[in-house]
């Protein structure tokens, strides 16, 4: 898996997507994002902050189409993605960092708490919240 995917809501709604203004580049589905200088970016490095945003569109970003289709980051959801390395200490309750580029998990003192997980090698699914 590539990027982080909504598994379950505790309230079971569809929440609508928000549009904001994102710095240039390229951005995937599922990518979670920061905001630097009034807009949204990449996570460049391994980050150990709850990230403000996730991506919902597959969109290069430039100055003359500034804006990207995004989703809140929120506690009541159950988000999925895939470790990005081994994480030996991985299990329940454990909490990661969001990886470099804010496609995956990886092991660090994080805000992305296990819920359930597949395995604890790299690409296998983990699934957790943010707190």
């Amino acid at each position: 898996m590539d990027g982080f995917s909504v598994h379950k809501r505790d309230t079971g709604a569809v929440e609508p997507f928000e549009y904001l203004e994102a710095t240039a580049g390229t951005y995937s589905p599922g990518q979670l994002l920061k905001v630097d200088a009034g807009k949204l970016a990449a996570i460049g490095e391994a980050s150990t902050a709850t990230p403000a945003y996730v991506c919902m569109a597959d969109k290069v970003v430039t100055a003359g189409d500034p804006v990207l289709a995004v989703n809140r980051v929120r506690k009541d959801v159950i988000y999925e993605t895939s470790l990005s390395a081994t994480a030996a200490t991985a299990d329940v309750g454990v909490k990661l960092q969001v990886a470099a580029g804010g496609k995956q998990a990886v092991t660090g003192a994080g805000t992305f708490e296990i819920v359930s997980l597949d395995g604890t090698n790299a690409g296998d699914m983990v699934r957790g919240r943010f707190v």
